[in-house]
């Protein structure tokens, strides 16, 4: 089982010629399907409600995706917009599987948050560096729960994620400067990571309730996408990406140099591999420019 990306805005991965053939898997990924009723589709996350859709069943489909982390040149946050990143980490899988969840909640907002903030702050080179927010998918051994489609965290309407991590003051004076959102990520137990391509007219608003951001969006599918992950990621190795970027200099978001990411099923896993068991850490990053 594996966590997959997809990018496709220029300079992309679609364009990145490596030194030599990188390996590669075939694995099972999700779209979007078609809604239950025919209306737009929603997710709602009222606590009680969580998750209350009239999503319709996936659309899967096998795909090949590249492992990153056998490219010569390796691919940089900078350029490609994703970077897989050793340091020496806090995380273990003992931490993030406790049974009590007050526990993790603590440990990851705490010491965890601090360490992901430091290490986006060195490979972005940002004034500031604020983990604030995260996903814990902790889908049980051998469970028949599907697997996410893919999807975008943000677009250039998030601009109340700022407001959201500091103090409405500071926050407006930074949103006149160039900001972003950057996800740092590690999937333990050796679940996987991928990215695809062009996003644009191939994707559709996921609209939530009781969320701190509108919408979120989803992918169709497209022959163009290209899809791609770092095998074996261990506690002391993360996969970081962006996810949205301001223009800066006082201008909005005019464009998402965002990855697509969800999971996918590695055909070439061994049999009754257990199911996805990885973190999440979205960071924004503040620039004084």
């Amino acid at each position: 089982m594996g966590f997959v990306g997809v990018q496709s805005s220029s300079p992309c991965l679609n364009y990145f010629v490596p030194c030599r053939a990188p390996r590669t898997t075939k694995g099972t990924i999700r779209f979007l399907g078609p809604t239950k009723d025919a209306q737009p589709v929603f997710l709602n996350f009222k606590k009680g409600e969580e998750h209350q859709t009239n999503f319709g069943p996936s659309l899967e489909k096998v795909v090949d995706v590249t492992d990153l982390r056998h490219f010569e040149p390796p691919t940089t946050l900078a350029f490609e917009g994703i970077e897989w990143a050793y340091g020496p980490s806090i995380l273990s899988e003992d931490k993030l599987l406790a049974p009590n969840k007050t526990d993790v909640e603590d440990f990851v907002r705490g010491p965890y948050f601090q360490e992901c903030a430091q290490l986006v702050k060195e490979k972005t080179g940002a004034t500031q560096s604020i983990a604030y927010n995260f996903r814990h998918w902790r889908i049980e051994e051998f469970s028949a729960k599907p697997l996410p489609n893919f999807h975008i965290d943000n677009d250039a309407n998030c601009r109340s994620e700022p407001t959201a991590c500091t103090r409405d003051k500071e926050a407006e004076r930074w949103l006149t400067k160039r900001w972003g959102i950057v996800n740092c990520d590690n999937d333990h137990l050796r679940w996987l990571t991928l990215v695809p391509s062009k996003h644009g007219s191939d994707t559709v608003p996921i609209y939530t309730r009781n969320n701190y951001n509108t919408h979120f969006t989803a992918l169709k599918p497209c022959p163009q996408f290209r899809f791609y992950y770092v095998s074996n990621l261990a506690p002391d190795e993360a996969l970081i990406f962006v996810d949205i970027y301001s223009a800066g200099s006082g201008k909005p978001v005019t464009q998402s140099l965002g990855m697509a990411h969800g999971a996918f099923e590695d055909c070439n896993a061994p049999e009754r591999v257990p199911r996805r068991r990885s973190i999440e850490v979205r960071c924004l990053v503040l620039y004084d420019d």
